[in-house]
């Protein structure tokens, strides 16, 4: 017997973009390799927008970066806030970058001066970004201030890089942006400040803020520079003095309850009083200074694991502090959260993370670490 029309009829296109569009985002980068159509088709600004309506970016583990083999390109894992086994997400070669940005809704930007990567672990893509300046240019042999940072403008809905230059002999700093999907190559912009950038930045609600030394005097005090993503505009804010000449390991910069942070270890190093954690928000260029007590528990832990633990930022969801230690020295990653509101802490522990000295018997490697929230971001680079 022969087989019916309609069994060998194909399923229309609209419905099988609506089926892909349900499915959660691991299914769909599963079904590009299906065929060229859905390959194709769900990489399109409407599926896109159609699959996130469904399935909002949002926080659902960490996503912590480390070196590769001999350093050899950067790796990615996600794992549970509940800890367990951390899960490779990505590798992108050919080297481990100078500095990597925070995620940012599941994007991230891979800092090597003049040049700049943006990965999205989610759909295992990186794409590198043109140059800065021609690789023969006289200023490209000194690239020791060229800091790219990332951001993304909620209302365009635009990815952009920030590239800030202070060329040593120069009396002013050459700021460029590169627009994800619109530019060809960097522009300049005008109206930055005249001075040093640091290697960190976050972005909250289209603002990327990042700390810059006013010279490069021992003596030279740090400030707070805010560059709007949307309207390309910048903004100095002032920081107190009582941490605007700390030493940059002794501090971080963080997003802490919607707005900017900046993390005081100094009380932590002092032996008088090695259990404060000094926390500063600024909210309308006034900050607000408040005093964590951390638990004996860390104490311990940083005495048993010879290293210090860092805040690498907060659970948007609730609000926790996430403390990570900066490098990784067992088999077993220690994470804590502190609930500021509840005074509670509480400790995970993952697993499947490179053990350089025992797994790669390389101890040239990098072991530094770094650990932000991870969201899943069906935007592609294709």
């Amino acid at each position: 017997m022969e087989p019916s029309s309609a069994s060998t009829r194909s399923i229309p296109s609209a419905i099988i973009l609506e089926i892909l569009a349900k499915l959660p985002l691991k299914s769909v980068v599963r079904f590009r390799c299906v065929s060229k159509f859905c390959n194709s088709s769900v990489i399109t600004p409407s599926f896109v927008k159609s699959h996130t309506t469904r399935f909002p970016i949002k926080s659902i583990g960490l996503l912590i970066t480390c070196s590769a083999r001999i350093q050899s390109g950067q790796m990615f894992f996600y794992a549970d806030y509940n800890g367990g086994l951390a899960v490779p997400l990505l590798t992108i070669p050919p080297r481990f970058s100078r500095y990597t940005t925070k995620s940012l809704n599941g994007l991230l930007c891979l800092d090597f001066g003049i040049c700049a990567q943006i990965c999205n672990p989610s759909t295992r893509q990186a794409i590198t970004l043109p140059f800065v300046v021609p690789v023969n240019s006289p200023s490209a042999s000194s690239t020791y201030f060229c800091v790219n940072s990332f951001g993304f403008d909620p209302v365009t809905k635009q990815y952009k890089v920030l590239n800030s230059w202070k060329i040593p002999g120069k009396d002013d700093p050459e700021y460029r942006v590169f627009t994800l999907g619109t530019d060809q190559s960097w522009r300049l912009v005008k109206g930055g400040p005249s001075y040093y950038s640091q290697r960190e930045s976050i972005c909250i609600d289209g603002i990327i803020y990042f700390r810059c030394w006013t010279s490069t005097c021992k003596s030279s005090r740090a400030v707070l520079v805010a560059f709007d993503v949307g309207k390309e505009t910048f903004q100095v804010i002032q920081i107190p003095d009582e941490i605007s000449v700390d030493d940059k390991n002794s501090t971080d910069l963080i997003a802490f309850a919607g707005n900017p942070a900046i993390v005081s270890y100094n009380h932590i190093y002092d032996d008088e009083d090695s259990s404060l954690l000094i926390v500063w928000t600024v909210k309308d260029s006034i900050w607000d200074k408040n005093g964590l007590v951390m638990p004996t528990d860390l104490q311990e832990l940083q005495i048993k694991q010879a290293q210090l633990y860092y805040v690498a930022g907060s659970i948007r969801s609730t609000g926790e502090l996430v403390l990570a230690p900066r490098r990784i020295s067992n088999r077993y990653f220690s994470v804590l959260y502190y609930d500021v509101w509840k005074n509670v802490f509480r400790r995970v522990e993952i697993s499947g993370l490179p053990d350089y000295a025992h797994q790669f018997n390389d101890f040239s490697c990098i072991d530094t670490v770094t650990v932000s929230n991870y969201e899943e971001n069906i935007l592609s680079f294709t």
